[in-house]
């Protein structure tokens, strides 16, 4: 089976790190990239790219535009906010994310990209 691509950006290698540890094991291939730059050679492989709202610089909104323009064409990638701030979790959808993910840091991270990789599979990956 193909494993699923998950891309993370996070300016926060704690967080980074906490993420790889806990998504470890499953069906995943996990890169992450403290910029949407640096996550630019991770895009034509990602299923799924979850960034991180509160980045210096550059907010997850605007990381997000950045990398809708490097994505393959061809490719369907879905986009997730990643947040504890319950405003930017209200305007997710504005902002053009496909969902947001919260209780970051924490070990609940798991089960939220488990289920959101389920409900994928449906439509994406069920040939898989």
């Amino acid at each position: 089976m193909k494993k699923v691509g998950i891309l993370y950006v996070d300016d926060s290698p704690a967080q980074l790190e906490s993420l790889r540890r806990n998504l470890t094991g499953g069906p995943y291939d996990v890169w992450t990239a403290t910029t949407a730059r640096s996550a630019e050679k991770y895009m034509s492989d990602a299923d799924i790219v979850i960034i991180d709202y509160n980045m210096p610089g550059v907010n997850g909104a605007e990381a997000l535009v950045q990398l809708r323009k490097l994505a393959p064409e061809e490719k369907q990638i879905r986009y997730y906010m990643y947040t504890t701030d319950p405003e930017a979790f209200r305007k997710h959808k504005d902002m053009g994310f496909d969902g947001v993910l919260m209780l970051k840091g924490k070990a609940g991270v798991r089960n939220q990209i488990d289920a959101v990789v389920r409900a994928l599979k449906l439509t994406r990956w069920n040939a898989a």
